[in-house]
Order: C-alpha cells, then sequence, then structure tokens
C-alpha cells in the first residue's frame, strides 16, 4: 500500500460561511488571507497543500474522512452548531473526523475517532490522534533571497547567536502574565516539566539575559515590545521588520528559537529556510514528523532547565563541531523546511502521521 494515498475530504458545500477557512481548503475555496495578514496571504498565495495528494468531496460515500472546514477554535467562539454539525456527520457516515486544532490556544477536541491537527502542546500532555504539523511559515530565501543560500564558515572565535524579535513585556503586562499563570506555577514547584507552560516571551528573555551576562559568545540582538507578524500589533513597518530579522539570521552562526504563546514557533522554519541552525529551546515541544527527522542533523537543542546555561552549551557545541559539520547542518536545514517544513511539503508527512496514529 501507499505510504501516500489519495485522501477524500468530505466537506458539506452549504458548511461554508464568510470567514477564514482551513489551510487545507485554500487550494479549494481559495485564499482568504486580505491586506490586513499580508505576509499569510503571499505564503498562501505562493505555497499549498499538495493537492495530488488529497481531494475535497461533496459526496460521503466517496469519503475516507469528514473535514471541519474552519480551525477548532473558530468553531468554538462563533458557530457551536456547525461543530456539533460535523461531529454529527462523521459519526453517522463512520468516518473518521479531521479537525485543523492549529492556535495559540489548543483547546482540547473531546471527539471519539477524530485526528487533530496541532503545532504546539506538549510531550508530557498526551492527545489521541494528534498529528504534529509545521507552524506556516514562508519560505524566506525566496522571499527575501532571491533563493541564493548563503552558507557561513565555521570561524575560531567566539560563535554569534542571533534573535530578532518579541522579548519584552511592560510591567502591568508582567504582572497580568504572573497572575494568570500563578496555578501553573505552584504546580510547577512539585513538577519541574509544568514550568515549561510558562508563557514564550518569557522564557525569551530569560534566554537572551543568560546569552547578554556571557562572554562566551557574540549576541547579535534586536529585541521588539510586541509582536511583529500583525498588522495590528507590529512596532513598524512589517517589512522592514522582516527584512530586519533575515538580516539578523543570516549574519548569525545560530539563531535563538523559543516558543511563541503556542508551545511552537515559526521562527523555527523561518530559520531554517534561510539554512541557518536553529538553537532551540526546548520547552517540552512537540517537534513535527521527529519520526522522520533527526533534529540534531540540523539545530542544537536545550532543555528550558538548562537556560542558564545556555551560552557554555552554544560555546562548547561551537567548539566542538568541525568547519564540515557546520556547513552541512546548514545545507540540512535548508533541505529539511523544503522538503518537510514548507507548506508544499507538509501533506505527504501529515499523512504518514495520520496512518500510524490509525494502525
Amino acid at each position: 500500500m501507499s505510504t501516500t494515498p489519495l485522501l477524500h475530504l468530505y466537506v458539506n458545500p452549504a458548511w461554508n460561511r464568510k470567514a477564514i477557512h482551513t489551510p487545507l481548503l485554500f487550494p479549494f475555496w481559495g485564499n482568504p488571507n486580505q491586506d490586513s495578514s499580508l505576509f499569510a496571504k503571499e505564503m498562501f498565495d505562493a505555497y499549498q497543500f499538495d493537492t495530488s495528494l488529497y481531494a475535497i468531496t461533496d459526496n460521503l460515500s466517496e469519503a475516507n474522512m469528514v473535514l471541519a472546514p474552519y480551525r477548532h477554535v473558530w468553531f468554538l467562539r462563533h458557530d457551536k452548531a456547525l461543530w456539533e454539525e460535523c461531529i454529527r456527520t462523521a459519526k453517522e457516515a463512520g468516518l473518521p473526523l479531521l479537525v485543523d486544532g492549529v492556535g495559540d490556544i489548543e483547546y482540547p477536541v473531546e471527539v471519539p475517532n477524530s485526528y487533530v491537527l496541532r503545532i504546539g502542546g506538549y510531550r508530557f500532555i498526551k492527545e489521541e490522534g494528534r498529528v504534529v504539523i509545521p507552524a506556516a511559515a514562508d519560505d524566506l530565501l525566496e522571499r527575501c533571497c532571491g533563493g541564493k543560500l548563503q552558507i557561513r564558515e565555521k570561524t575560531d572565535g567566539k560563535s554569534v547567536v542571533g534573535f530578532a524579535g518579541w522579548a519584552k513585556l511592560s510591567l502591568v503586562q508582567h504582572i497580568k502574565t504572573i497572575l494568570k499563570e500563578l496555578p501553573m506555577r505552584v504546580r510547577g514547584v512539585f513538577d519541574d516539566k509544568y514550568r515549561a507552560m510558562q508563557k514564550g516571551v518569557l522564557w525569551r528573555t530569560r534566554a537572551i539575559q543568560a546569552l547578554e551576562r556571557s562572554s562566551d559568545i557574540a549576541l547579535r540582538l534586536k529585541v521588539r515590545p510586541s509582536f511583529s507578524g500583525s498588522a495590528r500589533t507590529a512596532s513598524g513597518d512589517m517589512r522592514q521588520l522582516r527584512q530586519d530579522f533575515v538580516d539578523t539570521v543570516l549574519g548569525s552562526d545560530y539563531c535563538l528559537d523559543v516558543r511563541g504563546d503556542a508551545n511552537a514557533s515559526t521562527r523555527l522554519f523561518e530559520i531554517l529556510s534561510l539554512g541557518r541552525i536553529p538553537v532551540i529551546v526546548d520547552t517540552e515541544r512537540n517537534l513535527p514528523f521527529s519520526d522522520e527527522l533527526d533534529y540534531r542533523e540540523f539545530s542544537l537543542v536545550v532543555d528550558f532547565r538548562d537556560i542558564a546555561q545556555l551560552p557554555e552549551i552554544v560555546a562548547e557545541f561551537h567548539k566542538t563541531v568541525t568547519p564540515e559539520q557546520f556547513e552541512a547542518m546548514q545545507h540540512k536545514a535548508r533541505e529539511v523546511f523544503v522538503s518537510h517544513f514548507r507548506i508544499d511539503a507538509q501533506m505527504k508527512h501529515i499523512l504518514k502521521d495520520s496512518l500510524s496514529v490509525s494502525c
């Protein structure tokens, strides 16, 4: 049996609403992102899921699964009746329900016989039917660099660690975050893995503070006071902010990758797209397609419990890696982005994960 069979997803045309549907439907229902989501619109205009591997049908007898056409969080906030109809349709047809559970907040999907696409979650919190996928990331090498890979040579001096992004909270934001996280923080006193659930921007702050205190590495840093991926929150021109990010990544040996509001990051895949080696602060993250990929071939993974030793870990790694290995990791970073993480490459790996869940 083929590992990438043609999958037929049932969607009732009457389920179409005036909202942003799951990206799985973009090739069929169109890209609904507008100029207010400029980068998302450009990204999905350029790259879409591979429709040679799946199709949409309005005939239940042809379907392998029922697809809920909107993200789970949208159903919960805007149309619970439609959500229940999707569940009921799948149950009556005896078919699995495919759910787009992607979001900064990932609510439990308590539906038997369902597959749930996720970008986040925690390894110590199990979820039946979870299929971990990459956060949607544009190919910045193609978008901003003409597709030309720029390999850095290893030097004998200090390694350069780069970061450009949101890593600062106001005092009021910080206090609100601490109060909101208080129950989890108390739990973390008795079981340290729950500390991983703290807000991503706080972990970024800690990582940067550790790097700034160190004389073992050189830090290339652009700290921003807000999220720059949205026109609503960006602290400047979005295109210039993105170019600053690209320049920072390309001017670094390693690039710091820390979780966002979800226990995942788009930054990881943007770094890989540019052919750079990410330093992943592992907050119990579910890394996509990790059953197929050895992340050590193209990244340095550091447990969040060791964040105070982050500079020493990076410095020691850079000291021991050979120039040939350093170059090979950069090539591998770019290779796995194109083969696994870019939107047009994901479907065959999603199907492999889905089949392994059902076996």
